[in-house]
């Protein structure tokens, strides 16, 4: 979306193609919303941004804290993206900063009518229609836009607006449209008792096999939409003032689980380990839901092409 004064453009007919380590766009008829799923980005990078100064002193030791203030309006956004910042809510339950940057915030989610291949939010409780939530829901239909409203922020939005009213028709497609979005992503592994089963194998010497493939670049933690580890640091502007930076932290880099001077998780297989773990079964006991919401980034981004639907599943066959 670009801004062009007091009128917003849009990149209207533009095919998106996702696979394991590959990402390409090509100008096709295919609308506004429904040719693409998501880059990279996500909002994350303004929930719990990538650098963070939260405290600066100053040589005689007066604190300046940061003014934060959310009020961003994330427009177009798709499901998978507004269930990772309910993930975050939980983890961030009690963080001053994430909280200040959460007030205020309009969601305007596009329903998914195309998932890409690398998605499977189906697989971990989503859906590619949003149902809850949001402030508007938006669906590209054939010719023209069903809009849902999700809450009195949005209703207000929606007030503004010279709409008409959604005839049976134009619900049932959307009805369609729908099923045809969940059909479309087959189930990547089964779900039931998915973080115990898990478990069960942090011993088996599966985790050596891909070791022999990931990079331990931490691309994968870099572009998940849930991922919140992150690194404290001290850095000096001048002589007469520092500055505390937060910044994003990835488990792939070896000094990570350093402790005393030496990293615990030594080997590429035992952060790997930790981090699918990670995601589909230590965060539901600490926060009774899974890590992943199925957007398929890792599977993107991966410059090696590691599909994290593939290695679940051959951890549980293990």
């Amino acid at each position: 979306m670009e801004w062009k004064g007091e009128e917003l453009t849009f990149p209207e007919n533009v095919k998106e193609y996702q696979s394991p380590g590959f990402y390409r766009i090509h100008s096709e008829e295919e609308g506004i919303f429904n040719g693409w799923t998501h880059g990279m980005n996500s909002p994350k990078e303004f929930l719990h941004p990538k650098n963070l100064t939260f405290l600066r002193i100053s040589k005689d030791l007066e604190q300046e804290l940061p003014e934060l203030k959310g009020g961003f309006a994330f427009f177009g956004i798709r499901n998978c993206d507004l269930n990772a910042v309910k993930v975050l809510d939980r983890v961030f339950k009690d963080d001053v900063f994430y909280n200040k940057l959460r007030e205020g915030n309009l969601f305007i989610v596009a329903n998914c009518v195309k998932p890409s291949d690398t998605c499977f939010c189906t697989s971990v409780g989503g859906s590619p229609f949003s149902a809850k939530g949001f402030d508007l829901a938006i669906t590209e239909l054939k010719d023209g836009f069903l809009i849902s409203v999700g809450s009195p922020k949005g209703q207000e939005v929606l007030d503004c607006l010279d709409l008409l009213e959604a005839t049976q028709e134009q619900l049932e497609e959307e009805n369609t449209l729908k099923q045809k979005a969940v059909e479309s992503m087959k189930k990547a592994f089964p779900l039931e008792n998915l973080p115990e089963r898990l478990l069960k194998k942090v011993d088996d010497t599966c985790w050596e096999v891909i070791e022999k493939r990931c990079l331990a670049c931490g691309s994968c933690t870099m572009v998940c939409p849930t991922c919140f580890c992150y690194e404290v640091k001290d850095e000096f502007i001048s002589e007469e003032e520092f500055e505390r930076i937060r910044e994003w932290d990835s488990c792939f880099r070896l000094g990570f689980s350093e402790t005393h001077h030496e990293p615990i998780r030594k080997s590429i297989a035992s952060r790997y380990r930790h981090w699918l773990l990670h995601k589909f079964s230590y965060w539901f006991y600490q926060f009774s839901t899974l890590g992943c919401v199925g957007c398929g980034r890792c599977i993107t981004w991966c410059p090696v092409g590691i599909d994290v639907r593939k290695e679940v599943r051959k951890v549980l066959d293990a």
